[in-house]
């Protein structure tokens, strides 16, 4: 069996990726293939392979709300954005699409900001079959979001 994606990254397989925030149980990369029109979409991701959000242990669900309030206040200073929307997926039936849990977080300043954020495999079928935007962010640009990103993270 294929080893996931998010398991890859976190194994040094690192090829464009941008990492925010890495500690001893979770990383946080920066969306390669989406942003809003603020900015980032940035993923929290448990550095052990778990399904999704249900198979968290209790002491990793502690963790993971002071490091999501980390990055989303790190988000909001360095893109200036109005609204934040934070979620995530149980099972295909739910829009899962990488079985490794991970929570989005997606700065929101318009419709379209929602729409990104509310609907990704929608916005990502429109970008493959009909050639809306680049399949992956120019590295240059996903490296100056993530550095915004990092810059704040310091900071806190």
């Amino acid at each position: 069996m294929e080893e996931c994606r998010f398991c890859q990254i976190i194994k040094g397989d690192r090829i464009n990726e941008e990492i925010i925030y890495e500690d001893n149980d979770f990383i946080i990369l920066t969306d390669k293939y989406r942003k809003t029109a603020v900015g980032s979409i940035c993923l929290l991701i448990p550095k052990k392979h778990l399904k999704n959000i249900l198979e968290l242990t209790d002491e990793h669900s502690a963790r993971l709300v002071p490091i999501l309030n980390l990055v989303s206040k790190a988000m909001q200073s360095a893109f200036k954005n109005k609204g934040l929307r934070i979620w995530t997926a149980v099972n295909k039936e739910a829009g899962q699409s990488v079985f490794h849990c991970h929570i989005h977080i997606v700065p929101c300043d318009s419709l379209k900001d929602r729409i990104i954020a509310s609907f990704p495999g929608v916005y990502d079928l429109k970008r493959r079959f009909l050639k809306f935007g680049n399949n992956e962010l120019r590295a240059n640009e996903n490296f100056q979001l993530a550095e915004k990103l990092r810059t704040e993270i310091k900071l806190t």
